[in-house]
């Protein structure tokens, strides 16, 4: 797979440009944004891996321009900046995953190998057996990966839809980090809060943008989020 890597930063760009090449991934490693829209109109990539903060803009502007010309492209967001109002931004962006700096090459290619299960070749979600799961007035369908709430879309990114539809399939069951970190992005043993957290809170405000309410994902502290009626 064509990855193209958008990092200034001399030392962690070699650092994920060895690590993808020792996956057997060809690597393109750009130091701007200007540059990585030069490169990806001439070539589309399989996975496009953005520092949030470029010397000339933000990776998450890059992220949008990068979409209009390839929709279903799949990207990871890496950056220093780890509140979760940040990692919300990202995921409102359209990113696949953010992993904050500094990080483990292995946790690295982890969440690429992750991301890239999720997506065919080109970017497109992988076909899905038909299924529609309905309660309180959403309705998640599964095949187009699309929600909505009482008729309206809740334009959720994939891993939003992924996060919402594993917590409406057990109502009323608490779901632990641990639980949810593997079945979206298929690692054992891994509990990242953080992210759910702004997973989560990126679905809170989509609920209540579309006038639902929000509290019914709950969350159980220093334990995980449960689907409950209120």
């Amino acid at each position: 797979m064509l990855v193209l890597v958008v990092e200034d930063d001399e030392d962690y760009a070699e650092i994920i440009s060895q690590t993808l090449k020792r996956d057997s991934h060809d690597v393109v490693v750009t130091g701007s944004g200007s540059a990585a829209l030069r490169f990806s109109s001439s070539k589309q990539p399989g996975l496009a891996v953005l520092d949030v903060l470029l010397p000339d803009g933000s990776g998450l502007e890059v992220c949008k321009k990068l979409r209009e010309s390839q929709p279903g492209l799949p990207v990871i967001f890496l950056s220093a900046l780890d509140r979760s109002s940040d990692v919300v931004a990202g995921f409102n962006a359209g990113g696949d995953d953010y992993i904050t700096k500094p990080f483990h090459p292995s946790e690295f290619l982890a969440r690429v190998r992750a991301v890239s299960r999720r997506c065919t070749g080109n970017g497109v979600p992988a076909k899905q057996a038909p299924q529609r799961i309905q309660a309180l007035g959403l309705e998640l369908d599964v095949t187009n990966q699309a929600a909505y709430l009482d008729g309206i879309n809740l334009n959720l990114t994939r891993l939003e839809f992924e996060l919402l539809c594993q917590l409406v399939r057990y109502p009323g069951q608490v779901l632990s980090h641990a639980f949810l970190s593997e079945e979206i992005w298929g690692y054992k043993n891994v509990n990242d809060a953080t992210l759910l957290k702004g997973h989560v809170s990126s679905i809170r405000q989509k609920i209540r943008n579309a006038g639902g309410n929000e509290e019914t994902i709950h969350t159980v502290h220093g334990v995980g989020y449960s689907f409950t009626p209120v």
